[in-house]
């Protein structure tokens, strides 16, 4: 990051040592004031001020840690310095202002605001722990004492400041990273047995159908503007721009022959599927969850449920919970026959290969993460890690002297399967309760074990130039969170947590010895 300094600075409002007035060898000072304290940062160490920008908080951070903010595209944690120096905390103000140093990594220091740029001659710097007031003398690199009736300045060593709390800060470079590259949901799918099936699941008025997570590029919101096409097909609604690409979308309601749902607008989703070198948008009502079943709960469907109306058919039915619920699965391939495809890919002006690239290069530059909401921030999971999504079911059986994590165990389709409450483990308060609140079942600390969030709002493709490592604050953040997706062009920020790391030995070995305490109790009851 190149270093410079901005203009956003206000005129003081306290008077400045005499001092600084004199001649001699001189040291640029930014001058800020906290409380009634006047507070310096060697301009040697400053890149630039900037006002507070909005913030994505991390969780098991110090107190101090504001948050996250996107400046320019790299990833910038804001500290409060009032917190950080232990005075009271107000909220901020329009004078408020972040100092960005870079000792290493970059770091701003939210202050109540600039009073000035001035040049403090260098023999006026003292190194009187007495004039460090109530701050600790051990974090200033000096003070500029004013005559009777004017502050000190009290200039600040950035590098300690931040030892207390933030040790790791700018030890990024010296400490190897760990490859948190997620399997990709094709090569996670090879590992499982064969005799496994992973669908993505959606409905379609009052019928929930299912398509190959294989053929699932992502899953966005519905855009808010659709090109209609001149003379498209009755199934084709429109071309969309997704990251500067044309995307044809298609009415799975028009392709099926059923009848569209108008009650439900809010909750609809676009299906990215992948079709060989072209990608297709196709219109659900709701997305639901991601489902790994046996091979054997899935049978062709009967050619009765054919629809004449429509332009494709079912291929399969999965069964689930003993009969009680059916899916319908299609495949991507018969729900646009080559004929179909065509026209649809030709309505939507979409045939041109430099419309839309799916090449390897381009695949390879992309990662795939289920994106979930917890206490009002986002984070993204690698889909590979994820074995399924699912509704909590409604009986939930508690563990007794179980830690404040655990939130108990359920029978998901006959398997027992421990749960945690994501957001006490990250100590986050929920934002969600009831219908919108979602297990991820993933396969962590030698089992499957559900983690329950907010809410699941998409599956998305990030390009890899958008990931970059997560500022490294404390030890258990680093282990957890090691990396961040930055979509500057969007405004979002998304904390990507390492699914290896979800669960650590101590809370393993606590889930293991209440399985083994379950399974013991069910071989002795009668």
């Amino acid at each position: 990051m190149a270093r410079r300094a901005r203009t956003d600075i206000a005129p003081p409002s306290t008077p400045l040592p005499a001092a600084l007035a004199d001649g001699g060898p001189e040291q640029h000072v930014v001058v800020a004031q906290l409380a009634d304290d006047l507070l310096g940062l060697r301009m040697d160490d400053v890149v630039e001020i900037i006002r507070l920008p909005p913030l994505v908080h991390m969780p098991l951070a110090p107190r101090s840690l504001l948050g996250l903010a996107n400046l320019r595209g790299a990833v910038l944690p804001v500290v409060g310095l009032r917190r950080l120096l232990g005075l009271p905390d107000v909220p901020p103000s329009p004078a408020s202002r972040v100092v960005v140093v870079d000792g290493g990594a970059p770091v701003g220091f939210l202050v109540d605001r600039i009073d000035s740029l001035v040049a403090v001659p260098t023999e006026r710097i003292e190194h009187d722990r007495a004039g460090a007031g109530r701050l600790d003398p051990d974090l200033l690199d000096g003070v500029v004492k004013g005559h009777e009736g004017e502050n000190s300045i009290k200039i600040l060593a950035p590098e300690r400041l931040l030892r207390e709390e933030f040790s790791q800060f700018g030890a990024a470079s010296a400490r190897p990273r760990a490859n948190l590259a997620p399997k990709s949901a094709a090569a996670a799918m090879q590992a499982e047995p064969v005799r496994q099936a992973a669908l993505l699941s959606f409905d379609l008025g009052n019928q929930e159908y299912a398509l190959p997570v294989e053929r699932v590029r992502e899953i966005i919101p519905v855009p808010q503007h659709v090109s209609e096409v001149a003379g498209q097909e009755t199934a084709v609604l429109g071309v969309v721009t997704l990251r500067d690409r044309l995307l044809p979308l298609v009415s799975l309601h028009a392709l099926l022959g059923l009848s569209e749902d108008d009650e439900r607008p809010q909750r609809r989703k676009v299906v990215v599927l992948s079709m060989g070198d072209a990608s297709v948008g196709v219109l659900a009502d709701r997305a639901r969850e991601i489902l790994r079943v046996d091979q054997a709960c899935i049978e062709p469907a009967p050619a009765l449920l054919t629809r004449g109306g429509g332009e494709a058919d079912i291929e399969s039915i999965c069964r689930l919970d003993s009969g009680r619920r059916l899916v319908a699965v299609l495949s991507p391939d018969r729900l646009f026959r080559s004929d179909v495809m065509r026209r649809v890919l030709s309505d939507a002006g979409a045939n041109d290969a430099r419309t839309i690239p799916d090449s390897a290069g381009s695949a390879m530059s992309e990662e795939q993460f289920v994106i979930f909401r917890l206490g009002g921030q986002e984070y993204g999971l690698p889909i590979g890690a994820v074995i399924e999504i699912a509704r909590p079911p409604g009986v939930v059986t508690r563990l007794p002297k179980a830690p404040k994590f655990i939130d108990g165990v359920v029978n998901l389709r006959g398997q027992v399967l421990p749960v945690i409450d994501l957001c006490r483990r990250l100590d986050l308060e929920p934002q969600q309760s009831g219908g919108l609140r979602r297990i991820l079942v993933l396969s962590v600390g030698g089992g499957p074990t559900g983690f329950l969030v907010d809410g699941v709002s998409e599956v998305l493709k990030i390009a890899a130039e958008a990931i970059s490592p997560a500022p490294d604050v404390v030890v258990e953040q680093m282990r957890l969170i090691g990396r961040v997706a930055n979509l500057d062009t969007v405004g979002r920020m998304i904390l990507l947590i390492d699914p290896a790391r979800l669960l650590d030995r101590i809370e393993a070995d606590v889930l293991a010895k209440f399985e083994r305490a379950r399974t013991s109790e069910s071989l002795q009851s009668p």
